[in-house]
């Protein structure tokens, strides 16, 4: 085996060649036949807000995996009941042949250990890791450093899309509805390598031109239509959905537009360390097959839509705040951003429907609906009351169909209508609130929205007060 093929398999790791018939025989403590196993991951939000340069505290912390369900005869990986996380991303090595560079995969993460002293997977976040455009100059010796990084956010990925599957799973089981199916996650996702080999023109094309992915988004399978922005294996996709999350392309930046210094360097925009952003994606997933804004089911099942409303992106948004325990959900990647900043999605922010743009960023108008959940949460008291309402009007949205008679032409219009609007969400709120209490709540519910301009009369064209360039369609 070569170098680069011993640390693809190791990852800094000297045991996590554990085969599968030792992984296979470990049992928890409390039962159910599945290994204990421990990463190194951020719990939550390491430090909030960062207003300075330095950002030391930022350490990861040994936390449980739970749920890995091992395969017979193969080494344990990061897959488990509710989620497997996968890694697209390249490594650099030299071609025989040529002589010059090459772009190989990285490969996805063992877990090292035995029954004896327990299996882990603690990998260092080292600042993110390398970007692959810098690796690719190096020509392959920041190796290392892009491979833990990456294992890093494999871990990371894996602990806080479990935990919100599960929570979301308890809310839907105690309302008596469908769980939720499986959950593929893809880190370091299009890398925009520019040699030869895997990754090769991968890339986020969104701009200008082709870049290394910095951020997440959400897929189910469309062969349909050809996504322009980004490149998916259609074919090779999970058919009940994937969140796509990138290598990072440049350091994250203070208030002032510096670089965010971790232990005295710059951290990259690594997507797969922020919890924020894995929880907001894994977000897209409860609502695709919750409420089903896009009314896929009634497409066929390789003909998804993967637009985004504002109200979807709204509630990924509440999701994260309600697992993280905060309205600062992008904290340190957002480094003393003020809360009126038109990019700032802190939930306690003053954002109303006056701030509604047309045809903008269902990001920034869908934080107006994010917001108002959030504070009727805390008017709550902070409570798994207020989860289950949101939940239970996403149960409800999704037994809403098509109200066009001719079905084919309703599901493929840009928007389904009924439950698509402000006044349609709030309305559903209501309709929650009613079966899960007798609308004991109504009143409270109806002064909080109103705070932040959203009533049962006024449609989403009569907010805003200035137009604004059509925004992406959600990621």
């Amino acid at each position: 085996m070569s170098r680069l093929g011993a640390l693809a398999t190791d990852a800094g790791v000297a045991d996590a060649r554990a085969d599968g018939r030792r992984a296979s025989g470990v049992m928890e403590r409390e039962g159910g036949g599945r290994p204990v196993v421990t990463g190194l991951v951020y719990p939550g939000l390491p430090q909030n807000p960062v207003d300075g340069r330095t950002a030391d505290r930022i350490v990861p912390r040994v936390a449980r995996l739970p749920r890995l369900a091992p395969t017979p005869g193969r080494p344990l990986r990061l897959r488990g009941a509710l989620v497997e996380v996968v890694n697209r991303g390249v490594l650099v090595e030299r071609d025989p042949a040529t002589g010059g560079s090459r772009g190989v995969p990285m490969g996805d993460a063992a877990i090292g250990g035995d029954p004896a002293a327990g299996f882990h997977a603690r990998y260092r976040p080292r600042n993110g890791g390398v970007r692959p455009r810098d690796n690719e100059r190096l020509a392959g010796a920041g190796n290392e450093q892009a491979l833990e990084g990456a294992r890093f956010g494999e871990v990371n990925a894996y602990y806080h899309a479990d935990r919100t599957l599960a929570y979301a799973n308890g809310l839907l089981a105690e309302l008596g509805a469908a769980l939720l199916p499986h959950l593929r996650i893809v880190v370091e996702s299009h890398p925009c390598s520019r040699l030869p080999g895997h990754g090769q023109g991968d890339c986020d094309r969104r701009g200008r031109k082709p870049v290394t992915s910095s951020g997440g988004h959400y897929r189910r399978p469309d062969t349909r239509n050809r996504d322009p922005r980004f490149d998916h294996d259609w074919a090779g996709m999970n058919p009940t959905g994937e969140v796509h999350l990138g290598p990072g392309n440049g350091p994250i930046l203070d208030a002032g537009g510096a670089p965010l210094l971790v232990d005295g360097a710059p951290y990259n925009r690594k997507p797969s360390h922020n919890a924020g952003i894995i929880i907001h994606e894994v977000g897209h997933h409860i609502v695709s097959h919750v409420a089903d804004f896009r009314c896929n089911r009634d497409r066929p099942p390789d003909q998804t839509s993967h637009r985004k409303i504002h109200l979807d992106e709204g509630f990924c948004d509440y999701w994260a705040a309600t697992i993280l325990g905060t309205p600062a959900i992008y904290a340190w990647h957002r480094a003393g951003e003020p809360l009126a900043a038109r990019g700032n999605r802190d939930l306690s922010g003053p954002r109303t429907t006056a701030d509604f743009v047309q045809g903008g960023d269902p990001h920034e108008n869908g934080n107006i609906w994010a917001s108002a959940l959030w504070d009727l949460r805390s008017a709550l008291g902070a409570s798994r009351r207020a989860d289950l309402l949101a939940m239970q009007m996403l149960v409800l949205c999704g037994r809403i169909g098509p109200d066009n008679p001719a079905r084919d032409r309703a599901i493929r219009a840009r928007k389904v209508r009924r439950k698509d609007e402000f006044r349609e969400g709030l309305a559903l709120l209501l309709a929650a609130d009613d079966l899960l209490s007798g609308g004991a709540h109504r009143a409270l519910i109806r002064e909080v929205f109103a705070a932040r301009g959203i009533d049962l009369e006024t449609p989403d064209r009569a907010f805003g007060q200035r137009p604004g360039r059509h925004g992406p369609p959600g990621g």
